[in-house]
């Protein structure tokens, strides 16, 4: 590859990618700093409203398990309401050996889910609704999926708490992956391998915790995951990546290759060319090998989920 010894920057083999490299850095700092790209999310949360949630204490009384929980779903829809210029759409069940609604369908208004949410726990009755004297945790993951189903417009999260783990069906997981859904698993004070493998085979999280960070885990860790964008920021970096590549090509020939390492002309070129080629085909396979890395799915421009 023979050049005059013009200034490098005067090749539009090196302005054209230098100008991508600052458009591909800009957009991914766009995109990290306003949150664009952000999927639509609609969330079915599954409570635990078994008596190992809250005996030998009051169904719901202060301290339990079963507050915690509850509590946790508050500092979610508040944090929904507030951050998100498209707040998640949200239903509450709970479940015992029986799974109920506890708020009305898919919505996003905060303010009604939680007052529906309080009428639901104030009913005397409830308690022998969801049948807490047992804990069917199937029942809860499948009532999740039929209900998240309906949506199709959004990513589909099914987000499970409870304080122990069960067998989960293998014909509810091929279900889960055929409608979509992820199912999230929260074990408070255990594990559950049969939760854990529920989780990663439909690509969602799992997390064991004391109740007492039940809040913090739902705000910090669980919505962070449900909206974020960080496929995209990964896409522009990567995108960033191959330009810087292509940037370098005239400085690896000139600079290294020629005069550093005193190579004939047509070898520096061809060496200088091939790192730029070599990156361009290698990087897509390692953004992808990154998104299975993280447990993301799909290119961002195919699925936002």
């Amino acid at each position: 590859m023979t050049f005059s010894r013009r200034p490098l920057w005067l090749y539009p083999l090196f302005q054209i990618p230098l100008i991508l490299l600052g458009i591909f850095l800009a957009t991914a700092l766009l995109f990290w700093l306003f949150g664009i790209g952000r999927p639509n999310v609609a969330v079915a949360i599954g409570l635990d409203l078994s008596t190992s949630t809250y005996a030998p204490q009051e169904f719901n009384a202060p301290g339990t398990v079963m507050s915690q929980e509850v509590a946790a779903v508050r500092s979610y829809l508040d944090i929904n309401d507030r951050l998100l210029r498209q707040p998640n759409q949200v239903q509450v069940f709970g479940f015992g050996g029986v799974t109920i609604s506890l708020t009305g369908d898919f919505q996003t208004d905060s303010q009604k889910i939680n007052a529906e949410l309080t009428q639901a726990l104030q009913d005397p009755n409830l308690p022998q609704s969801v049948a807490n004297e047992s804990t069917d945790i199937n029942l809860a993951i499948q009532s999740g999926i039929n209900a998240l189903s309906k949506i199709s417009d959004r990513c589909r999260e099914f987000l499970l708490v409870t304080d122990g783990g069960a067998p989960v069906s293998a014909e509810i997981i091929t279900n889960a992956i055929a409608q979509r859904v992820k199912i999230n698993t929260v074990i408070i004070g255990g594990e559950s391998l049969e939760l854990r493998a529920a989780a990663f085979a439909t690509r969602g999280n799992y997390h064991t915790t004391a109740s007492a960070n039940l809040e913090t885990l739902f705000t910090e860790r669980l919505f962070t995951s449900f909206n974020s964008n960080l496929k995209w920021i990964i896409f522009w970096l990567g995108a960033a990546w191959i330009a810087l590549m292509w940037t370098l090509v005239l400085p690896l020939d000139r600079w290294i290759f020629q005069n550093t390492m005193q190579m004939p002309i047509n070898l520096a070129g061809q060496l200088a060319l091939g790192n730029a080629f070599f990156w361009t085909a290698a990087t897509p396979g390692i953004i992808i090998g990154i998104y299975r890395l993280l447990n993301l799915s799909g290119l961002p421009f195919f699925s936002s989920c």
